[in-house]
């Protein structure tokens, strides 16, 4: 991926999301020169690849624990034998799970009708990703047409014994996976090893959709709730679960942030208690993407500021004149500088109630 792979950030660690491209799995006995995807199922000393602790292929592990099926009727391996089956573990306020979208769209269009099935196995990572309604509008918002399963309580990503967002699990008409891919990136070869899979000759052509820009020093992925939060940089030390007046300081590090106004500080998330509650970030990156809500359920004005002044040409796709307008709990992208460089953005609340969850970049 050349300067768009970045590293794999596990479960357990601050960071739970995928940020970089990272390929285990691979195919059995397919010439890499003609495919441009594959390589042999065992390393050049014959040693098998493991992925998770098991040799590839392996059987696909079962969907269970699952609340509920959108866009179609519960499904089970057992009776998808037969098809080719791409599982996506991704949930809907995650970057780099949204930029994979288009690709997975692209891949069911064209070929469903040969005999693949595109399962979004959607593995939440906040609260509020639990709610039916809220994935029914990421689905129809990303104009997502594939099978899409409710994983709430995480039982099917403890099943294939996953670790990242997104993940991809490519599984063979017998039933056994015989590749994966985790992260962005690599999606030519994804595509390749679909068609291998499903019998087609020639190389896939493959659509060119959003892809992350990388620098070296970039600011990790940034949350705000105090279970996993790094970072903070303010006067006064975070409170639990307490209604805060929290003052910003004269200066903050690269990657730090803080607070000004009252706010409440709780496991997941961060809320504000009055209007002009504001939220600083240093931040090395092009772009700034930020999960936020609304406790309410009432829209909210959020005005930004980039460097002390008006956003102007670097207000990213959800703050157009520098205003984003929260009506749900979703992914913002705030801040796109055209190249990636320093910047600290400031986030005001026109209201109360506003939520916000974590900073990614690139």
């Amino acid at each position: 991926m050349g300067k768009q792979a970045l590293f794999a950030v596990p479960v357990g660690k601050i960071s739970r999301r995928l940020v970089a491209a990272l390929v285990v799995g691979v195919l059995l006995g397919v010439p890499m020169q003609e495919h441009d995807a594959f390589a042999a199922g065992v390393d050049p000393q014959g040693v098998p690849v493991l992925k998770n602790g098991l040799a590839m292929p392996y059987p696909a592990p079962k969907f269970s624990g699952i609340s509920a099926w959108l866009n179609g009727p519960p499904l089970t391996i057992a009776e998808l034998k037969g098809k080719v089956v791409l599982i996506d573990f991704w949930t809907y306020s995650c970057i780099n799970c949204v930029r994979t979208l288009p690709y997975l769209s692209d891949w069911y269009r064209k070929y469903h009708r040969l005999g693949l099935i595109v399962v979004g196995v959607h593995s939440p990572e906040f609260d509020f990703e639990k709610r039916i309604g809220n994935v029914k509008a990421a689905i129809a918002h990303y104009h997502i047409h594939y099978p899409v399963a409710l994983d709430n309580d995480m039982a099917t990503w403890n099943n294939y014994h996953n670790l990242y967002w997104p993940a991809h699990y490519l599984i063979n008409r017998d039933g056994m996976v015989v590749y994966t891919h985790f992260g962005e990136g690599e999606y030519a070869t994804t595509e390749n090893n679909i068609r291998y899979l499903l019998g087609l000759k020639g190389a896939a052509q493959t659509i060119t959709a959003e892809t992350p820009t990388y620098m070296a020093n970039e600011t990790p992925e940034t949350y705000l709730g105090y279970a996993r939060a790094e970072g903070f940089a303010g006067n006064e030390a975070i409170r639990a679960d307490a209604s805060v007046v929290y003052h910003f300081p004269a200066d903050l590090p690269v990657d730090g942030w803080a607070l000004n106004g009252k706010w409440t500080v709780s496991a997941e998330k961060i809320v504000a208690d009055a209007k002009g509650a504001a939220l600083r970030l240093n931040f090395n990156a092009r772009r700034v993407f930020l999960v936020l809500g609304t406790a309410s359920g009432k829209p909210i004005k959020v005005k930004l500021k980039l460097n002390g002044a008006a956003v102007g040409e670097s207000a990213g796709g959800d703050a157009p004149g520098g205003v984003v307008d929260v009506k749900r709990n979703t992914l913002y992208r705030l801040i796109d500088q055209k190249t990636p460089k320093n910047g600290l953005i400031e986030i005001e609340t026109q209201a109360p109630g506003l939520e916000a969850y974590a900073f990614t970049f690139g």
